[in-house]
């Protein structure tokens, strides 16, 4: 699709006329649609033989033409790969930017998150490999100074070191790869041979080479002993934001990890897996194996036979779902997808904007810096307690949450716990240490019976009053029936929805110790012999009532007496 003769789409089909004719033959809800359909001026077709095909020329054409409303990785900054050309006499830089990764031009070593311009430096100088710009087609009158420096053969100007030259590239390949073992035994067999023949000045060379491997440190992440070359691709997508987080595995260890997100507000997409991991490997080296997370293992079909087309080679996918090596890598690379997207929204100006947009959007008398969230946590009213969770400039303040048993009944009543709750926490609470907003876990009902609760206790014209409705995802303020709708995506939102989740963790884990507590009263407390001494004494000594179902007498005897173990042992198997 084309505007002022430029693409501003690539897209395939495999129905054409029914694809074309969904933009212009009805109205569409989504704003980018409409953006797109607005500004074609002209389409250009070519018929592929097959899916596969056309979805080969799709990232082809992207690739090459960059169009507005696709998925685009941006060349965004990444960890160092160290590059060896693929050239007649190779050179070795470090590449910074994912823009100059072109795995036709040459091999590519990482990423390393740390060191690689000290690796490359060393390489440099122990292998006698050029890093020059120089063109080796030519012949040089003569050679630069690395030359008279004794850092390089001169293969600018004397092109019979070809042979040796690329042995020495070989070595530095080996130890790139991992294969350090391999490289010291060979040094120091050439060393001996050296020696042998009385070329001590060899000798010497080969011996302050295998000293500079030994010094340098290569150090990773973590070790897996094998030899593996993969990614542990894993995506989550956020409203109109997808976060990717990939970790790269080379030779068996984890190199380092490439982070990135991307707005596709006002992108078009057919299968979004398809295209955005697509977009990722036109801009990384794709390595022999990739790890995806298990609900995408119906999806990518086509992107494997893609990009084998690229590489030439097999490419493994897998999808681990029981304990092991891979599901181990994938549960990391998934922790720290995480903790990307937290970082993101934990960023001072994504926060302060998120913030303003509460106090303007909501028309607040205070603006939001100190939240306190309430939640109510029981089962049938069993165990009932009350958690407060504080965000403060839009960052959980967890030295301030406060958690409240529930005193006034054993039943299901949310409405009454709530009154609790909150009387216990405003009653005596001197005015300046309100908080700016009280955040109510629920709908119109719960923020209106908060409300009067405030206002009983005369305390209710110091903060905003504002609910957050699960189903929805609507806010409530305090004298108003008609609810805030805004877009799931809306960063202002998460501030919102993520002191609710605190507040919601805090109150159940609350609230499991409690009942615990009950249980495991209630269980031993039955046994003739078991009182409050021995309960303890048992608990510390096995864990849990389960555990101690699982012992005999014998060893039960040991911290009881044998009629008591009998009992409890009778007690439990039941």
């Amino acid at each position: 699709m084309k505007a002022n003769n430029s693409i501003i789409y690539v897209g395939k089909a495999k129905n054409l006329k029914n694809r074309v004719s969904s933009y212009f033959n009805r109205e569409h809800d989504s704003e980018k649609t409409k953006e797109l359909v607005r500004h074609i001026e002209d389409i250009e077709f070519i018929i592929c033989n097959s899916e596969i095909d056309a979805l080969i020329l799709e990232n082809n054409l992207i690739k090459k033409y960059t169009p507005k409303y696709n998925i685009l990785l941006k060349d965004e900054k990444t960890y160092p790969y160290i590059r060896i050309s693929k050239e007649k006499f190779p050179n070795i830089k470090i590449i910074r930017t994912t823009k100059a990764l072109d795995t036709k031009s040459g091999l590519y070593f990482g990423p390393y998150p740390f060191g690689a311009w000290n690796l490359k430096k060393i390489l440099a100088r122990v292998f006698k490999i050029r890093d020059c710009n120089r063109d080796m087609d030519k012949v040089y009158p003569r050679p630069c100074l690395k030359y008279y420096m004794k850092m390089c053969p001169g293969p600018c100007s004397f092109k019979d070191v070809y042979e040796s030259y690329n042995q020495e590239v070989d070595k530095a390949k080996e130890l790139l790869k991992g294969h350090s073992g391999e490289v010291i035994k060979k040094l120091n067999y050439d060393m001996e041979n050296a020696a042998k023949e009385m070329n001590f000045e060899k000798a010497i060379i080969i011996r302050e080479q295998l000293k500079e491997i030994k010094n340098a440190v290569i150090t990773q992440v973590n070790e897996y002993g094998k030899d593996l070359d993969e990614d542990i691709f894993t995506y989550i997508r956020e409203g109109d934001r997808i976060f990717i987080c990939v970790l790269n595995i080379r030779e068996g260890k984890v190199f380092g990890k490439i982070s990135t997100n991307i707005n596709i507000k006002n992108k078009i997409y057919s299968s979004l897996e398809e295209e955005i991991i697509s977009a990722f490997y036109l801009k990384h080296p794709i390595p022999k194996a990739i790890v995806f997370q298990e609900f995408l293992e119906d999806k990518l079909d086509s992107i494997k036979i893609l990009l084998e087309n690229q590489t030439k080679r097999k490419v493994n996918f897998h999808f681990p779902k029981i304990k092991s090596r891979r599901k181990e890598l994938l549960d990391m690379g998934i922790l720290n997808l995480i903790k990307d997207v937290q970082t993101y929204y934990n960023k001072k100006n994504i926060l302060e904007e998120g913030l303003h947009k509460i106090y303007t959007e909501l028309k607040l008398k205070n603006f939001p810096r100190k939240i306190e969230c309430f939640d109510i946590s029981n089962i049938q009213g069993k165990d009932a307690v009350a958690s407060m969770s504080v965000s403060v400039e839009g960052r959980a303040s967890k030295k301030d949450y406060r958690k409240f048993k529930i005193t006034c009944k054993d039943t299901p009543d949310d409405f009454a716990m709530m009154r609790e709750a909150i009387t216990r926490r405003y009653s005596k609470l001197p005015i300046h240490e309100f908080p700016d907003v009280i955040l109510i876990d629920g709908g119109l009902g719960q923020i209106n019976a908060v409300g009067e609760i405030l206002k009983q206790i005369g305390k209710n014209d110091i903060a905003d009053l504002l609910s957050l409705a699960k189903r929805d995802e609507e806010i409530y303020k305090y004298g108003e029936s008609i609810p805030y709708k805004f877009s799931k995506d809306w960063e202002a939102l998460k501030i919102f929805q993520r002191v609710r989740d605190e507040a919601h963790r805090f109150g159940i884990t609350y609230h499991r110790k409690l009942r615990s507590e009950r249980v495991i009263s209630s269980e031993l407390d039955k046994i003739d012999g078991v009182g409050e001494k021995r309960k303890k004494v048992l608990l510390k000594e096995f864990g849990s009532v389960a555990q101690i179902a699982k012992e005999n007498v014998e060893s039960l005897s040991k911290f009881v007496p044998k009629n008591v173990a009998e009992n409890i042992v009778r007690a439990l198997s039941k």
